[in-house]
């Protein structure tokens, strides 16, 4: 009889943290809880047995007891009365029932009709009325027709309703409400259940259900997998199993509700593997006759146990519970038949294989350590596991690590809420706060790969293993920072990885000690900022320019790695030469121009033009490209005066215009006339006039 157990069952998230505060916070006949924690009768009377006792009325309570409210949450007026009788609350209601009750607060603030989609008589339900004041109920779509008119409606859902339930009531009200607000407050955990029931249902030939009957959710899975046209039964422990319900039965599955711990599921699986003997019988008969000729020899026996590496017990000295060392005598995809030493083979059903149920990487001949079951069955075959002798041995290498707080490998398999599930041979959680040293956004890249972890909690009886990376990284960083510090010094070359990019510069991992790489020491040329040129990662080598082990400070240099373009500056660029530059600042007394990256020079105003030059950006921005002359060059101090005005052309120097002849008429008695013989007869004329 093939079992197979729904990937979702069992505890949900909410549940197990109610469980754990009230194992928690147990005082010696001082603790109670508001109602049942869980709808799971093994639990609760575990509670009880170590001094939790269940009160509907917490008005008998003295001061200063504990009150545990439990997962299902309650109403305020809870709360209120707790705090007026000075009881210490310990609040147990699970996060996605608060946020419910958040959402069922703030709509009726809000002035909105609340409409739960819920059991009237759970006790979350009324929890979630009762922070909303008043509401209405519906369970089904048929309720929901007779909620009356209303103008505003904000709906919501228990968290365990099956979501078509809630779909069904949402798309009837849009019709119904004019204003409506709709939050599917229903758990994923409590969805994936579900969902998980409704796929294995219709593969099997009967579900076995297991579950509080109070359990609301629990009764959900049983509706759901009937519904399916499978054939369920609901339990609440193995004792209650017959052999009679198995009968004809070749595949069972199996989940649980929300309140069912792991152990009563294990122990409802245990108690179908031994029914399932009767079913084999033929099997196992037929697989005997086979293998009757694979039986190793005695000669081969004895030398094996010569070599003391191969004894095996006789069935005489098997127990319930042992584990003892067998060799693999055939594989086939419903069980693997083992030798070791009886009168008859063992049989390592399917379900006893793996963990996952898969067969493994087994071959004839391989040697394996078995749990045993049952010591003999009807036909004489002891009934071994593989699964829990690798999950003993598993536990063991588990305690030991944590006792010796050593490190452990484990495989990243699923994604859950808050952190990550890893094998470890057995499943363990890895917060996500304890993935790595600092925050993980996306917890999915870890999935398959190998984490290096240590135990940080361990309660076997509840089969919880909590760890952490996050201690494993902070201790060899702690390492790592202690021996940098010991041995760095000024003038060392360091590989670092560049942390944090900041506008004054960037911070480099040089070994658990971050250093500081400013803007001006990346390069010989300027850097607007320090990602023009490095990337958050990025891996690159620096040089330590200074240590600082008071203030714990190291300054670091990237372009004392490169060749300092200054020392071969004289050279390239000989005084009197004209190249090339870029105007890269400009300033009152002039303009800085780089001519290569890290050699830069000035151009003092007075070089600008051969015309006076009031402001230096009246006749250059930054950024221009301009042709300058070097007057001097300075290697030492890395300094260069250049000129832009000399490496202009000499403009030819006007040519000057000739002077124009001018006559010039002199009157003289050099040349023997006087003014009388010129002008004689008109004076003459004139006189005789007079």
């Amino acid at each position: 009889m093939e079992i197979i157990v729904a990937k979702e069952s069992g505890f949900c998230f909410g549940v197990k943290r109610a469980i754990k505060l009230a194992y928690k916070h147990i005082e010696d006949n001082n603790t109670y809880s508001y109602g049942p924690l869980i709808h799971n009768p093994q639990v609760i009377a575990d509670l009880e047995a170590r001094g939790v006792r269940c009160v509907e009325d917490i008005r008998d309570l003295k001061p200063g007891a504990k009150l545990i409210i439990r997962s299902h949450g309650a109403g305020p007026q809870i709360f209120e009365k707790a705090q007026n009788l000075e009881l210490k609350i310990v609040d147990g209601t699970c996060p996605f029932v608060s946020k419910a009750q958040e959402i069922a607060h703030k709509l009726h603030k809000d002035g909105y009709n609340v409409i739960i989609v819920g059991d009237k008589n759970h006790p979350e339900v009324q929890g979630i009325r009762d922070w909303a004041q008043c509401a209405y109920i519906v369970a089904s779509l048929d309720e929901a027709k007779t909620l009356p008119e209303m103008d505003k409606a904000g709906i919501l859902a228990q968290t365990t309703l099956p979501e078509k339930i809630f779909l069904n009531v949402v798309e009837f009200l849009q019709y119904k409400v004019k204003y409506i607000k709709v939050h599917n407050t229903i758990c994923r955990a409590t969805y994936m259940r579900q969902l998980g029931a409704k796929e294995l249902a219709p593969r099997v030939d009967l579900m076995v259900v297991i579950g509080g009957y109070n359990s609301a959710n629990t009764g959900k899975l049983v509706d759901l997998c009937q519904g399916m046209g499978t054939s369920t039964i609901h339990i609440e422990h193995a004792h209650e199993l017959r052999a009679d319900m198995f009968y004809g039965i070749k595949i069972v599955g199996v989940t649980a509700g929300a309140s069912t711990p792991d152990w009563i599921i294990e122990e409802v699986v245990l108690k179908m593997v031994e029914f399932s003997d009767d079913q084999n019988k033929e099997v196992q008969g037929e697989t005997v006759a086979e293998n009757n000729n694979d039986t190793p020899s005695a000669a081969v026996s004895e030398e094996l146990d010569v070599q003391g590496n191969a004894y095996i017990p006789s069935v005489a000295n098997f127990q319930k519970g042992d584990i003892i060392t067998g060799k693999v005598v055939q594989v086939n995809g419903e069980q693997i038949l083992v030798d070791v030493g009886g009168k008859s083979e063992g049989i390592i059903p399917k379900g006893e294989i793996s963990a996952t149920g898969d067969v493994v990487d087994l071959k004839p001949g391989d040697k394996i350590e078995v749990f045993v079951i049952k010591p003999e069955n009807e036909e004489g075959h002891p009934i071994l596991s593989k699964r829990r002798a690798d999950r003993r041995k598993a536990w063991e290498t588990i305690e030991d690590a944590f006792e010796k707080n050593t490190e452990l490998l484990g495989k990243a398999v699923e994604v859950v809420k808050g952190g990550i599930l890893v094998d470890i041979g057995i499943r363990g959680f890895v917060p996500a706060s304890l993935v790595e040293r600092g925050y993980v956004e996306n917890l999915e890249e870890y999935i398959g790969k190998d984490l290096r972890l240590k135990v940080i909690e361990l309660d076997k009886t509840k089969n919880k293993v909590v760890l952490s990376q996050k201690v494993v990284l902070d201790e060899e960083f702690s390492k790592q920072k202690q021996d940098t510090w010991n041995n760095i010094e000024v003038g060392q070359v360091k590989k670092g990885i560049v942390r944090r990019l900041t506008d004054f510069g960037a911070f480099v991992d040089i070994g658990g000690v971050d250093g500081l790489l400013h803007v001006s020491e990346i390069s010989w040329g300027r850097v607007d900022h320090p990602r023009d040129v490095l990337q958050e990662n990025q891996e690159i080598d620096v040089v330590v320019l200074g240590v600082d082990k008071n203030t714990e400070k190291v300054s670091l240099g990237l372009k004392q790695l490169q060749e300092n373009p200054w020392k071969a500056a004289a050279t390239k660029y000989p005084v009197g030469s004209i190249v090339k530059g870029k105007v890269l600042r400009i300033a009152p007394f002039g303009a800085f121009v780089e001519i290569e990256p890290g050699v830069e020079g000035l151009v003092h105003i007075s070089q600008l033009s051969n015309e006076h030059v009031e402001k230096t950006e009246d006749v250059l921005s930054v950024g221009d490209e301009v042709d300058v002359k070097v007057l001097s060059v300075d290697t030492e101090a890395q300094r260069m005066s250049l000129s832009i005005k000399d490496a202009q052309p000499k403009k030819p120097a006007p040519q000057k215009k000739k002077e124009e002849k001018k006559e010039e008429y002199i009157t003289t008695n050099d040349g023997g006339f006087t003014i009388g013989d010129l002008y004689g007869d008109l004076l003459k004329g004139n006189g005789e006039k007079k």
